[in-house]
């Protein structure tokens, strides 16, 4: 699949570029006769909404200590990760969607972030008729460029609504976002003028985790990019590189978000998720 799969992005227009990290387009031809292979999604600290036009992907679901496949909803909100999470095709791919900034998403859609976390929804069961837009109008569209024009002019027009998008929650997450989540919450605290628990509560509310979470997501993606970027770090210097002094401590995050060792992950192939690595942040 790796050579058939198309992997499209867009950055986003100037009025999106605040809540916006890009628009992506993935797509696939059915793999008749060879079964479809599991793919991982890791934690990224970005919420997404996701539209499927081709067939559907299944979710790997756990139910009283038994996992089975689950069928997933056309229009999707996909939460902030905390772990990672397992998705299966079922026969076509393609899926084009907006991947939001850390804070991005509550300006678009009012939804319950810190319950979604570790989620991914059905958007009909929050916003039934733009869900149902979504999908009519992305099914009629047959160029992949038009489908990313598409999602993109959808959110431009959603910026006339009204929001109650914290801003002083968009400039923690960019100070976040920017240092590679070298920032603590005590330096946050003094930067934004929010007490600790102020801006925890803030962050749940509209990030849907809590800023120290964040960080740890956004180092753990930068281990990423530096060992698939450079065939002669080793994972110890680039947790080094990432602020992890304790290889015990660097070990325990990257398996919590990944579900499994450095080395097993880093020498594995996942020509879907690794498409999704967080690229680096713009330097300003």
């Amino acid at each position: 699949m790796g050579s058939e799969l198309i992997y499209k992005t867009i950055e986003p227009c100037a009025e999106l570029e605040p809540f916006v990290e890009c628009f992506w387009l993935l797509a696939a031809p059915r793999n008749d006769g060879e079964e479809a292979k599991n793919e991982i999604v890791l934690p990224d600290g970005k919420t997404e909404l996701i539209v499927h036009f081709g067939d559907d992907f299944c979710k790997l679901e756990k139910f009283n200590n038994e996992s089975n496949f689950v069928r997933q909803a056309r229009v999707l909100m996909s939460g902030q990760l905390t772990e990672h999470i397992v998705l299966k095709p079922t026969g076509e791919i393609g899926v084009v969607a907006a991947r939001f900034k850390p804070a991005g998403a509550a300006r678009f859609f009012s939804l319950p972030y810190e319950e979604i976390v570790d989620q991914v929804i059905d958007l009909s069961s929050c916003d039934k008729k733009v869900a149902n837009i979504l999908h009519d109008e992305i099914s009629k569209i047959s160029s992949h460029d038009e489908r990313l024009d598409f999602m993109q002019t959808f959110l431009k027009n959603r910026l006339q609504q009204e929001s109650q998008e914290d801003l002083y929650v968009r400039q923690a997450c960019r100070y976040i976002m920017q240092s590679e989540g070298e920032y603590t919450v005590t330096e946050l605290v003094k930067l934004i003028g929010f007490s600790e628990r102020q801006l925890e509560r803030k962050f749940k509310k509209q990030v849907g985790l809590s800023p120290k979470m964040l960080s740890r997501i956004v180092r753990f993606q930068k281990i990423l990019r530096l060992a698939q970027s450079s065939e002669n770090m080793t994972l110890v210097d680039a947790a080094v590189s990432c602020g992890y002094y304790d290889q015990s401590h660097f070990i325990r995050d990257f398996s919590r978000f990944c579900g499994d060792s450095p080395l097993k992950y880093l020498t594995s192939e996942h020509p879907i998720s690794d498409h999704f690595t967080t690229s680096l942040p713009a330097k300003k």
